[in-house]
């Protein structure tokens, strides 16, 4: 026998879509980001190839190996917003908008960044990289500080 479906209260509601937005988002949470619909918006900072098809990743709490803290970030050099090829890859080092983090990205040659979002004082939030050669896929390391003091990296493949 089939159930009718159930409505949703508006706390339950509010909370599934939380939840979407932390699933879209991953790790940067603030009263301005948007979710379900593209583009990804994260801090005020438009993500322009859609939210379906952008993978995201989180820092992990993991320093070991992490190299020396930079004086300032030391990112990829930029490439266009829409340069054809498959959506890129979003990179979250910070659990909200107000508090970023001085980022290395590490082969940096080997990808590119689209966008960055920052916070008030300049330090990044979260950032999309893309090939520098489009039909490749890479690998790297994104190392994270919060000053000199290490807080986390990533690996990931940069389609």
């Amino acid at each position: 026998m089939a159930r009718a479906p159930r409505r949703l209260g508006r706390t339950t509601l509010s909370a599934v879509c939380m939840a979407l937005v932390a699933a879209a988002a991953v790790g940067c949470s603030g009263p301005d980001i948007r979710s379900g619909a593209p583009p990804l918006k994260l801090c005020g900072i438009t993500f322009w190839s859609g939210a379906e098809g952008i993978g995201t990743v989180s820092l992990s709490r993991s320093t070991r190996g992490m190299p020396a803290a930079p004086a300032a970030s030391r990112l990829p050099a930029r490439t266009p917003l829409h340069d054809g090829g498959p959506p890129p890859r979003v990179v979250s080092v910070s659990a909200d908008c107000s508090h970023g983090r001085t980022v290395v990205v590490s082969p940096a040659s080997s990808v590119r960044v689209r966008t960055v979002a920052k916070d008030a004082a300049g330090r990044v939030v979260a950032l999309s990289l893309a090939p520098a050669k489009p039909g490749t896929s890479v690998e790297v390391h994104v190392y994270a500080y919060d000053g000199t003091r290490p807080v986390g990296q990533a690996a990931t493949a940069v389609p």
